[in-house]
């Protein structure tokens, strides 16, 4: 009876089964090739001392966590206090290691610096958007040692020095343009810095806002902040993916070769023309000089890679201190009682009748702890500084893999609030124990002596430290000397200013509002008179 009722029902059941099998057999293959091509337990059993961290969801991880870039602080901080100061979060196929106190990332990124400073494989971002040329994405190894020697003799603290003419003259013309027009503070902060950046490479300056070189290089800035965030691209993601058809993959790389060709068009162009005015010798001395009249062959260059070079130092320069400009704007409009104390020691030091100079900044050191204080606040970029070990490691009995990005946690590390009270206030009296400027902490063999870690560690700390610090303490300290800040009232009405950053990699705070008011008629003048002294230098 039982063989006949089965029988039965046979042939009812087959067709479904074999559609079942149809169905099931893509999974197969999928998940199949995950396994084989993603690190995991089964193909090595040192996994299981990783360290702890969020489980994350099959395939995916812990991608969904991290997909708004503006509250991933919350979720470094959230896990860090729930794992500790090492803890593991993967994200698709990639293995992500969090260094969340001073002593972790002094002890891997600083001491094994040797293993602990390479990039993870980008197939989209570095391989195909950059033509493997950004140095920002670039593998540790001998090609990145030579752009980045080329970089350090461009940005040592020697060479800077003879940069600062040139931001004392893009930082007057920043106070005449908030003088005329406060309300456009943002996109004078972002012309300064990437003026002051393209005189230091090409030689050329950026004159307003509507300048096309300008244009130019933020959409550049815009395609990179596009393809450097974590988990949003899905070949990045799952790097083993690039052997498949890439109509699988969302067409990734043509999208990939239209970043290239537009990126690589604009770099090309600049270089190309840089070349025609050093041989008419039609230039001032700046860096693309030097470097046009390097032989290439011995630096084992090509055209496109010299023009990528020049091009990153741009990246590197241009949004990085202007979005560190607007959120310090935005600090002294949230707390003005910063601006207070900044203006009382600014008008016992520089007084009335003249703007500061970077001659005085060894006796601001609330301004300078100002500034430091602005960048444990809002560190450059939303995500934390990330290398890639080149080997397996250990470290205090956990597991390290080959190949796991290893992320600086800064935001564990600067809002720890047993180290800093308050964290999440705006308290610049925090670093008044820290004079120095940045790069003499840097390597510090004690790891709690650092000030802050917004400009990373180990052999990829960022090389343009020092003209970046000046920026930040030749603006603000004139334009707190030159203007009171405040939030905006409009018809009675406070408005509150935004907080939130534009969403993608870097730190870059959306537009607010806030009010910029000459502190009296006398410091208008000095600004006017000191922009009218300055134009033949313009």
């Amino acid at each position: 009876m039982a063989f006949s009722l089965i029988g039965s029902i046979s042939p009812y059941v087959t067709p479904w089964r074999g559609v079942a099998a149809l169905c099931l057999l893509p999974l197969l293959i999928v998940l199949g090739f995950y396994i084989c091509s993603t690190p995991n337990i089964l193909r090595d059993l040192r996994r299981r001392k990783l360290p702890p961290g969020p489980t994350g969801l099959p395939f995916i991880g812990n991608l969904f966590d991290l997909a708004d870039s503006n509250h991933v602080k919350d979720k470094a901080i959230e896990w860090w206090q729930k794992y500790g100061d090492v803890f593991y979060t993967r994200i698709g196929g990639t293995d992500y290691i969090w260094l969340s106190s001073p002593k972790a990332v002094k002890d891997l990124m600083d001491k094994k610096s040797n293993i602990y400073s390479s990039r993870p494989p980008m197939p989209l971002a570095q391989d195909t958007a950059s033509a493997g040329c950004r140095q920002v994405f670039m593998p540790y190894g001998p090609r990145h040692r030579t752009v980045r020697k080329i970089s350090h003799d461009l940005l040592n603290i020697n060479a800077t020095a003879q940069y600062q003419p040139i931001q004392d003259v893009e930082s007057k013309q920043l106070m005449f343009e908030l003088l005329e027009d406060p309300n456009g503070f943002y996109d004078y902060n972002r012309r300064y810095s990437a003026s002051l950046i393209c005189r230091i490479i090409y030689g050329e300056r950026i004159q307003d806002w509507t300048d096309p070189l300008i244009q130019k290089i933020f959409s550049v800035l815009i395609n990179l902040s596009d393809i450097s965030s974590p988990g949003v691209h899905l070949i990045d993601t799952f790097p083993a993916l690039k052997i498949l058809p890439q109509w699988m993959c969302n067409d990734w790389k043509n999208y990939a070769r239209k970043i290239c060709e537009h990126d690589s068009g604009i770099y090309l162009e600049l270089w190309r023309d840089l070349n025609k005015k050093v041989a008419a010798g039609n230039i001032k001395p700046c860096f693309g000089k030097d470097f046009v009249e390097k032989d290439l062959e011995k630096l084992q260059m090509n055209e496109l890679e010299a023009a990528f070079h020049t091009g990153h130092l741009i990246e590197a320069g241009a949004e990085t201190t202007s979005a560190a400009l607007n959120s310090l704007l935005l600090a002294l409009t949230l707390y003005p009682e910063a601006s207070k104390k900044a203006q009382e020691e600014l008008d016992r030091v520089v007084g009335p009748n003249r703007l500061p100079t970077f001659e005085d900044q060894d006796k601001l050191p609330y301004l300078k702890a100002l500034v430091k204080e602005g960048l444990r606040w809002r560190p450059p970029n939303q995500y934390g500084m990330h290398h890639a070990v080149v080997e397996d490691d250990w470290y205090e009995g956990m597991f390290i893999p080959k190949g796991a990005v290893v992320m600086l946690n800064w935001w564990a590390i600067h809002f720890n609030p047993e180290v800093w009270e308050n964290p999440y206030d705006f308290h610049p009296e925090r670093y008044l124990g820290h004079p120095s400027p940045a790069a003499t902490y840097l390597n510090a063999s004690d790891p709690s002596a650092r000030d802050h870690f917004a400009y990373g560690a180990g052999r990829r700390v960022c090389p343009g430290i020092h003209v970046a610090e000046r920026s930040m303490f030749i603006n603000i300290a004139r334009i707190l000397w030159s203007f009171n800040i405040s939030k905006k009232v409009v018809d009675g009405k406070t408005i509150e200013p935004e907080t939130l950053c534009v969403p993608g990699w870097l730190s870059v705070p959306q537009k607010f509002e806030c009010s910029i008011i000459p502190r009296s008629e006398k410091h208008a003048e000095v600004i006017r008179r000191e922009h009218e002294l300055t134009k033949k230098d313009i």
